[in-house]
């Protein structure tokens, strides 16, 4: 039986990596070998999660609404970011009641992660997630700031 993270999970958390594992294939980086993140979660039921390609374009313009497509589109594939309200439904079991996120599909949606710390690491794993044309299973690593 899995032990129950929901204590030991508070506090902010730097990402290591995001990998994904596609069918018989190898895991693969979803944003690159050395992507940037942080991690929330509070003792109030609260989680924020920020994710990013390292090293990412600037926009040509120094508008905030000045990109051209390609650019924006580029920063939005580069990127992900959500938060919302967390519990741990069963021991090793985190549902994130997503209130907010880059991708609109999430907003209003209950996100599923399975944790597993060790030390000063926590993994998270999906469930199959569909993405790049295909369903896939995330594990993103984090480190304990």
């Amino acid at each position: 039986m899995k032990e129950s993270v929901k204590d030991k999970i508070i506090g902010t958390w730097k990402l290591v990596a995001w990998k994904y594992l596609d069918g018989d294939k190898e895991p693969a980086d979803f944003f690159g070998e050395n992507p940037l993140g942080i991690l929330t979660y509070d003792a109030s039921g609260y989680m924020n999660a920020q994710l990013m390609k390292s090293a990412r374009a600037n926009f040509t313009s120094e508008s905030l609404t000045g990109g051209s497509a390609e650019e924006i589109k580029d920063a939005y594939l580069s990127y992900a970011g959500y938060w919302g309200k967390y519990y741990e439904r069963i021991p090793g079991e985190l549902v994130h009641e997503v209130e907010g996120s880059l991708f609109p599909n999430w907003v209003g949606h209950d996100e599923i992660r399975y944790a597993e710390i060790t030390g000063d690491t926590l993994v998270l794993s999906t469930p199959p997630i569909y993405a790049q044309g295909k369903k896939s299973v995330f594990h993103v690593t984090w480190k304990r700031a």
